[in-house]
């Protein structure tokens, strides 16, 4: 051997560490630190492959059941299984999923993890017979999640189906989360890159959730009450007493909450008039309240005739909720004043949980009824974290007028305290007040200040009748979806060119 052929120690040495570094440096790339799964993973989803070939070999033929990789849908017993594996997540850390597809980046917070994508499951669902409803989504003013309920339970080996809620603990009581329903509202389509065709969301979007315990906008299924993700987080954890990560292949049985050919969604109607009272007579809420007159629909009939609201609300207590879920949708007649409307919202504040009725996203041109308990909060202009358009409106001889309010945050000086300068701009009418607020943003887009936000405050006489309002906001409704309205109060404080905090 010409041992001079070698490469000295040294250098041996030196190429092993680089390889070795090479290596691990590629691991570390790879490696998703968030994306944990447990040991006996690989061989969890070998079980499920197996499964699932064996499955579609056994129910070859047979319409009433669909099979899918990761689970079987079987519309004669009303029911889907998803075979899942107990997460990696230790007992007594915070858990925010109930399930997840198994290339989501959020099994380090999630009870289980499912063979089946996100896509499979909303499929088998409608096999079923479910429609998928509407997530929550606060941009569209859906502060309520809607859909058909299915209750969820955990079958192991040699056991009876068990509730998933009972392998959650909720700090705040120290017991096991009450047992529960979760709805589906479906997780909806987006494109995965520019110009491809759509593809389902929780397929792509990450978490990828399947169950979320929280109120979120892409999962198949979610909790039907409201759940900040913040209180989930910080309130719930993995049960001390939940079965281990080692488990093995298990199944997530989901089944109709309703019995069979019933729907648990209800839809109402809420039609909100005045009386032949003069709309610009002085009163006080309590005044304003026994002058209207309800209605109350329901898709193709009347349930309840034009009547005061005292009876109204005798009404919406009779209502089944045992078996439904309502969600009700509020109209305001045009010739309501704006203060009358204003004491309405404050009953709808009340009523609107899920032991009344949950109040569903405006009808087109018409506010939701949050507009009339506006965030006190941004009338100071020297404390927003942020500036929206300001919008005062008058009426005179019939003809509603308006004026701009623009607030902007300048630093005139470098290392100086930011002034906010005040531009007021007048818009006759609403053709006007789109063309402003267009040119606005444009003018801010211009400076690299983005755009304002899609908000506006608006401020009004309560004695304004609510369709001539609504008509000359019509143009931008569209877009400014919030709009925050202060009645009988002068527009915010803090004159021109005061300093910014």
């Amino acid at each position: 051997m010409n041992k001079s052929a070698s490469p000295p120690r040294q250098a041996q040495t030196f190429v092993a560490w680089l390889s070795l570094a090479s290596t691990l440096l590629l691991q570390a790339q790879n490696a998703d630190p968030f994306g944990i799964k447990p040991k006996s993973h690989d061989r969890n989803k070998a079980l499920a492959s197996s499964r699932y070939a064996s499955s579609l070999k056994a129910h070859e033929g047979q319409p009433d059941v669909l099979v899918l990789p990761g689970l079987i849908a079987d519309r004669a017993r009303r029911r889907v299984e998803v075979w899942v594996e107990r997460s990696a997540v230790a007992p007594s850390e915070p858990c925010e999923f109930l399930l997840v597809g198994e290339l989501s980046d959020h099994t380090y917070e999630t009870l289980l993890i499912s063979f089946a994508r996100p896509t499979d499951v909303h499929r088998a669902l409608e096999f079923l017979g479910a429609k998928p409803g509407e997530p929550f989504d606060p941009g569209s003013l859906r502060y309520w999640p809607k859909g058909e309920s299915f209750v969820i339970r955990l079958f192991r080996k040699d056991q009876p189906p068990m509730p998933v809620e009972s392998l959650l603990l909720d700090r705040r009581t120290g017991q096991a989360l009450p047992e529960g329903r979760f709805m589906f509202t479906g997780s909806g389509r987006v494109a995965a890159r520019e110009g491809a065709s759509a593809v389902y969301s929780a397929d792509v979007v990450q978490p990828m959730s399947i169950v979320s315990l929280f109120n979120a906008a892409n999962p198949v299924l979610q909790v039907p009450h409201r759940a900040p993700k913040d209180v989930v987080y910080q309130n719930t954890v993995i049960h001390p007493e939940a079965m281990p990560e080692n488990e093995g292949l298990l199944t997530l049985l989901i089944e109709p909450a309703n019995r069979p050919g019933e729907t648990r969604v209800k839809e109402l109607e809420l039609e909100v008039v005045a009386t032949g009272e003069a709309a610009g007579t002085p009163s006080s809420d309590a005044d304003r309240l026994k002058a209207l007159r309800v209605q109350l629909n329901e898709p193709g009939a009347v349930l309840q005739e034009r009547s005061s609201l005292p009876a109204l609300l005798e009404r919406l207590a009779l209502l089944d909720r045992r078996r439904h879920d309502f969600f009700l949708t509020v109209r305001f007649g045009d010739d309501l004043a704006l203060g009358h409307a204003r004491a309405m919202a404050g009953v709808l504040a009340l009523i609107d949980s899920d032991r009344g009725v949950r109040i569903e996203p405006p009808p087109t041109q018409h506010l939701y009824y949050r507009a009339f308990t506006p965030d006190r909060n941004l009338l100071d202009r020297s404390a927003r974290i942020f500036h929206p358009a300001e919008l005062v409106v008058s009426e005179r001889e019939a003809k509603v007028s308006g004026k701009l309010v623009f607030v902007t945050p300048v630093q005139k000086q470098e290392g100086s305290r930011s002034e906010l300068e005040i531009t007021e701009v007048p818009v006759p009418g609403p053709a006007e007040l789109r063309r402003e607020l267009d040119a606005e943003n444009r003018r801010m887009r211009e400076r690299d200040q983005g755009s304002r936000p899609p908000v506006l405050m608006v401020f009004a006489s309560s004695t304004m009748g609510y369709g001539k309002l609504m008509k000359f906001l019509a143009p931008i409704l569209p877009t400014h979806r919030t709009i925050h309205l202060y009645l009988d109060e002068p527009s915010a404080s803090l004159p021109a060119n005061q300093p910014s905090p």
